[in-house]
């Protein structure tokens, strides 16, 4: 869980490793001289961690490869689709990072628009509709499905509502803007928003409605996610929030969203409104979910079922629980990047090179037009739900300095408990990304306050301010710290 380790522990830790690698390549390998024929692995799921498992497999080793995807197209990027629907990439196809032939000439057979009906555990089958497959070290990497708040009578969407799980979704949809008008999008998520602003940018009058009275409340803190509402409200957006939405069942005749006690004109609705994780098939197998929803796995990302885990089926991606490296508590990862990481590991534990998966931080960020926004660790709202206790530093500082051209805000939150650094959100025009990666290595590394403070940065006019925006953010911090402790004395 990041605590740390002396020489002594460090040591132990690595031989225990390299005895455990040893073990597992040895059983691995015994499996091979036993079986003549290839070992077959069987993938459930084309998306971003199930074709990055197939890929690394085959990498590796020699083994035989199927990937069964209910999509219609391979290993391409969902996360661009609101960039394609802004216009600043030029088509869908473009997302598209790997062509199926490029699986055909590496020896992955990939079956798209083909859905699994069941697993079965016991005789190793995996069937559908066409077939059945026999496996011998099965992957399910099966994502996640929209979350659909069903108003009316009917568990179909009315025409003119819109989801975009897949890539088919956000082509649908880019077909479905070139008439309209008004958009409502029901959901303020990052997907929400980055859609939102795609839209306004084509002169679509966009209205964004959120259910909770922040924007991002899981990910952001308040003070925070209001930066981002008066930026989107800057762009044109109209955005509602901690009001619920209701559509009509004949909506696609009525062109009218209800929002509480308002009618809003909208020739289409996206519905944005988060994901749940796609779990139907491991439980009908009899595999082990959850309290966050998620399939359960070992550091191996082996699933559970019968009370043991499985040494011959994984599982990765968003439908996967992973622990907090701050709370220590299981949770969802709906990014591509924790899902790239688990491909990682699954090929690497199927191809016998032991490799664990430990708790994740989970660092993160998002575009909406010319704001970028993201995040790492806890915020102040889970410390509260969690009985952490939290410190915070906040600070506002330019991305260059004060006269030079094209300077952009950003500003800073810090999160400590006690002295030590668990969270960090930031907002900014430019350099997000690699300050919200830099905070995420110092997360896992237990900086403290003094290890911030004392940190050396680096100055030029074009690229940052000659005192960075972290070192006030990191005073405030321990000013708040200070005020507290005075507080405490008087109170007593």
């Amino acid at each position: 869980m990041g605590s740390d380790f002396d020489t002594k522990s460090a040591v132990d830790e690595i031989q225990k490793t390299a005895k455990a690698d040893e073990k597992f390549q040895g059983t691995v390998s015994t499996q091979n001289l036993e079986k003549k024929d290839p070992i077959k692995v069987v993938i459930i799921g084309g998306g971003a961690c199930g074709m990055a498992v197939a890929t690394k497999i085959r990498r590796q080793s020699d083994f035989e490869i199927t990937v069964i995807s209910r999509d219609s197209h391979t290993a391409y990027s969902h996360c661009g689709i609101p960039f394609v629907l802004g216009r600043e990439i030029e088509s869908f196809e473009k997302l598209i990072v790997k062509p199926r032939d490029f699986f055909k000439r590496n020896r992955i057979d990939v079956k798209l628009n083909e859905y699994v009906s069941s697993i079965d555990l016991d005789l190793k089958v995996v069937r559908t509709g066409e077939e059945t497959y026999p496996f011998d070290k099965l992957v399910i990497a099966t994502g996640s499905l929209p979350f659909i708040p069903f108003t009316g009578n009917t568990n179909v969407l009315p025409y003119g509502i819109f989801t975009l799980r897949n890539l088919d979704d956000g082509v649908l949809f880019e077909k479905a803007l070139e008439t309209v008008e008004r958009v409502c999008i029901i959901g303020a998520g990052t997907i929400g928003i980055e859609c939102a602003a795609a839209l306004s940018k084509r002169g679509i009058k966009t209205f964004l409605i959120n259910r909770s009275k922040n924007l991002l409340s899981k990910q952001l803190d308040p003070d925070i996610s209001e930066i981002i509402r008066e930026h989107l409200e800057s762009l044109g957006i109209e955005v509602i929030s901690g009001k619920l939405a209701a559509y009509p069942e004949n909506f696609w005749k009525e062109k009218t969203l209800y929002v509480w006690d308002r009618q809003l004109p909208a020739d289409l609705i996206l519905l944005a409104s988060g994901v749940r994780p796609e779990v139907s098939l491991a439980l009908e197998a009899g595999i082990k979910i959850g309290k966050a929803g998620g399939i359960i796995v070992n550091e191996m990302l082996q699933v559970k079922a019968r009370e043991k885990f499985l040494p011959y089926v994984y599982a990765g991606g968003e439908c996967v629980e992973i622990i907090d490296l701050i709370t220590g508590e299981a949770k969802l990862s709906h990014l591509g990047t924790t899902a790239r990481h688990m491909a990682d590991i699954i090929g690497n534990n199927i191809t016998g090179k032991y490799t664990p998966l430990g708790p994740l931080a989970n660092p993160w960020v998002a575009v909406a037009g010319e704001l970028q926004f993201g995040g790492v660790g806890i915020t102040s709202k889970e410390a509260e739900s969690h009985g952490i206790k939290i410190n915070t530093g906040f600070s506002r500082g330019r991305t260059r300095a004060s006269y030079y051209p094209g300077r952009k805000d950003l500003y800073i939150k810090l999160l400590f408990k006690d002295d030590i650094l668990v969270g960090a959100q930031l907002i900014g025009g430019e350099g997000i990304k690699e300050r919200i990666d830099a905070f995420s290595l110092a997360i896992r590394k237990k900086a403290t306050i003094r290890d911030l403070l004392d940190l050396e940065t680096c100055y030029a006019p074009p690229v940052s301010m000659l005192v960075d925006p972290l070192r006030p953010a990191v005073k405030a911090a321990i000013r708040n710290i200070k005020e507290k402790k005075e507080k405490q004395i008087q109170a007593k």
